[in-house]
């Protein structure tokens, strides 16, 4: 396993020299090739890339994909013209370019685009007193050519619910590199024995959870860079208290998957999902508890594991497990209804 150091150094190598041009919407035109024109340069185009055109001009992503290249480029051409024409796209228009020279999406050029080299370092710069980038764990690091996903633990900050069930603490990290997302912060609970991974929000009075690229026009790089670095202090301040509520849940009466099955419109869970977070339950190393704990365990299990899902349902089943390790829940004597209160 890899230290937040050497992850560092990593991201230094692979996001350092990364290219990005303003050009008029306007002049941009897909060619039959498939490239892209910005009437000066042509450039290829990833997939990411290929998401980001369609959206912009409101053609269904998995669809545009699909087309041949000479036919994707009509479409795109056409549903551009008419999009400029209607004015639903700004006048100018920021092409970000990977490594390679090749399109991974696209920006209003009004808004900060913060380096992943940059953002490393405020990661860094953030560790509690005391910790040192070294001692500070790599559980997860997911990297495409739009986005970057980092999750890491201390092992100085640990719960034990139960002798040799450990738990650390730490923060993850989602950062886009072009498109419409910014930079979010969450808490990240990591459990020892299975390497299964959780995030947890991070509570805020100002209800500033995440932090967004802002405009230019109010807010620059260093306060971009503050807000985040305030974001993750704040994330790291947090854990022992997170850390606490999920030793808390061996002191719950299990609920039963009928929870879960209510929630599953809110947090995207279709019947797979739910025959996986079922099967999880019963595949706990140390043994079911017939608490809240086996259902945090079983949803951060499946989040961790089940490769069969899209980085966004990990996402979600992630989020949904530390959420739940931070909740009471209760039957309503009245209704019948599965009660949710935030401890």
């Amino acid at each position: 396993m890899q230290n937040l150091a050497k992850l560092t150094q990593q991201v230094r190598e692979q996001y350092s020299n990364l290219h990005s041009y303003v050009v008029l919407t306007q002049n941009i035109r897909m060619a039959e090739a498939g490239y892209l024109s910005t009437s000066k340069n042509e450039f290829p185009i990833t997939l990411e890339g290929l998401d980001q055109l369609a959206h912009s001009v409101d053609i269904p992503k998995p669809f545009f994909r699909r087309l041949p290249t000479d036919m994707r480029a009509i479409l795109f051409n056409r549903c551009l013209q008419t999009t400029i024409a209607e004015e639903k796209i700004a006048h100018d228009i920021r092409i970000n370019l990977n490594r390679d020279l090749q399109i991974i999406g696209l920006d209003d050029p009004n808004l900060l685009r913060i380096n992943p080299v940059k953002l490393m370092e405020i990661v860094g710069s953030s560790l509690p007193e005391g910790l040192s980038v070294e001692q500070i764990n790599v559980g997860r690091f997911d990297s495409t050519p739009r986005r970057l996903n980092l999750s890491c633990f201390s092992p100085e900050i640990v719960s034990e619910p139960r002798p040799g069930d450990i738990i650390n603490g730490g923060v993850d990290v989602l950062h886009h590199l072009a498109g419409d997302e910014g930079t979010q912060i969450f808490c990240y609970l990591r459990r020892l024995i299975c390497k299964n991974g959780a995030t947890a929000h991070v509570c805020s009075k100002n209800r500033q959870l995440r932090a967004r690229r802002l405009h230019n026009g109010r807010f620059d790089e260093a306060d971009m860079l503050a807000q985040i670095h305030r974001l993750l202090t704040e994330a790291w301040s947090q854990l022992d208290k997170k850390l606490d509520a999920v030793k808390g849940l061996l002191d719950k009466e299990r609920v039963p998957l009928n929870f879960l099955r209510q929630q599953r419109t809110r947090f995207s869970l279709n019947n797979r999902m739910l025959k996986a977070i079922e099967r999880a339950t019963r595949e706990d190393e140390f043994g079911m508890t017939n608490t809240q704990y086996d259902i945090f365990n079983a949803l951060s299990r499946v989040a961790t594991h089940d490769n069969t899902l899209s980085f966004r349902q990990q996402r979600t089943v992630s989020r949904m497990a530390g959420e739940f390790s931070q909740q009471t829940v209760h039957k309503c004597s009245k209704c019948g209804h599965w009660v949710v209160r935030q401890n």
